[in-house]
Formats: C-alpha cells, sequence, structure tokens
C-alpha cells in the first residue's frame, strides 16, 4: 500500500471517528435533554391526614385551699387516654393541626377530696414541623395551643374551661403512601389563677365548690402511638 494511500485511509478513519464521536456527542446531549423535559415532579405528600391515638397520661396535680391557711395536694391517678389529630399539610416540612385528647380519671384516693372521678379533656390549635427530611424515620416537634376542660363526676360540680399550651416530639414510621405509624411524647400546661375555685355548683342548700386551688399551673405529660392515614 503506497503512503498516499494510506494517508488518505487515516484521513477517512479520522473523519469517520469525528463525524461518530460528533453524533455521539449529540445524541447524549439529546437524550440529557429528553430526560431533563420528560421528568415528572416529585410527588407531592398529600394534604390531609387524620391520626387517632392511644395514649397514657401522667401527672396533674391540683393545690386545694382547705381553710385557715392550710394547703393540701390532690393529685390525679395516671391512666389511659385516646387522642385524634386532624392535619393539613402547610409544605413539604411542616402541618397545620386541630388536636383532641381525652383521659378519664380520678384524684388519688388519698387525696383530701378522695377519689374523685374527673375528665380532663385538651382541644388544640397549632402544628409540626419536621426535624430531618433525608432521614428514613421521620422525627418532628409539635407545638399547640387551647383549651382545657375539666369535667367532674355527677354531683360534684359543673364543667371548668382553662387556657392551656403544648409542647412535644414525635417520630413517624412510613409504612406506604398512604400509611405511617406516629409515636409522641406532648406536655400540656394549663394556667389556673391563683385562688381560684373550680367545680362549683348551687343547690337548695347553697353553693359550693369541690376544688379552691391556691396553684398558678396544672401540668400533664402524654405519651402517643397511633395510626396516621394520608389521603
Amino acid at each position: 500500500m503506497s503512503v498516499s494511500t494510506r494517508s488518505s485511509e487515516a484521513k477517512r478513519v479520522g473523519v469517520f471517528a469525528a463525524s461518530a464521536a460528533a453524533l455521539f456527542t449529540a445524541v447524549a446531549a439529546h437524550a440529557a435533554d429528553r430526560e431533563e423535559n420528560d421528568e415528572e415532579p416529585a410527588t407531592p405528600s398529600l394534604p390531609f391526614e387524620v391520626t387517632p391515638f392511644v395514649g397514657y397520661r401522667m401527672g396533674g396535680d391540683f393545690d386545694v385551699d382547705m381553710g385557715g391557711g392550710v394547703t393540701q395536694n390532690a393529685g390525679l391517678d395516671d391512666h389511659g387516654s385516646f387522642a385524634i389529630a386532624l392535619d393539613l399539610r402547610r409544605d413539604e416540612e411542616s402541618q397545620y393541626e386541630l388536636f383532641y385528647s381525652r383521659q378519664a380519671t380520678n384524684l388519688e384516693p388519698n387525696s383530701p377530696l378522695g377519689a374523685l372521678g374527673i375528665d380532663v379533656e385538651y382541644l388544640h390549635l397549632g402544628g409540626t414541623l419536621d426535624v430531618d427530611q433525608e432521614l428514613p424515620l421521620k422525627p418532628y416537634i409539635i407545638g399547640t395551643l387551647g383549651l382545657t376542660r375539666f369535667s367532674p363526676g355527677p354531683g360534684s360540680g359543673s364543667d371548668d374551661t382553662r387556657f392551656s399550651v403544648s409542647f412535644g416530639g414525635g417520630l413517624r414510621v412510613p409504612v406506604s403512601t398512604h400509611f405511617s405509624l406516629r409515636f409522641e411524647a406532648r406536655g400540656f400546661l394549663t394556667f389556673v389563677d391563683t385562688n381560684t375555685a373550680l367545680f362549683c355548683s348551687s343547690s337548695a342548700a347553697g353553693g359550693f365548690c369541690s376544688i379552691r386551688s391556691n396553684g398558678s399551673a396544672f401540668i400533664q405529660y402524654e405519651i402517643l402511638a397511633g395510626a396516621a392515614f394520608a389521603f
């Protein structure tokens, strides 16, 4: 093969290689552009969520004015509770939340009022904020405010409603797009005015109040486990 023939062949190979490289580059660029244009956005989180909870609530004490400057403590028995949370997603990291929780319990038998039955209910509005979206398990914090209602047993006076706040934290365990598990711990602070009367009623014999409190706060803690349904 002559030098000129080898030179022509080398040129053709070079042109072919350059053309192939250019074609490959063009195809790759087109494929990347198509993939970018055809890529579907990430599926947004579902906007609504309903979570029923079962729980266990602890704490709750009244400083009862016994008269004559004597004060005794009347504490609630720790007892089970149930709750429900209705959530509306604000963005990918936070939700608005309407929360209701109820505990049916009694004052401790050794309290100055005996084992008086009391239901304690919380109705709060607030929200949750995710701590880290990258983790497989989703920790979050909770903040709410609202009302506490105390309901004594029959014949022990009327219901009493007070302002309260709540703070806590939780852990979400995703199972599917529409279902997850939630585990939470919350603390509730209810503001009770000093020297206030609770569970008052009146009759033909006159009025009475089951509790005359010297305390300024009523504090409870609750642990909860729930099943969250999103839609």
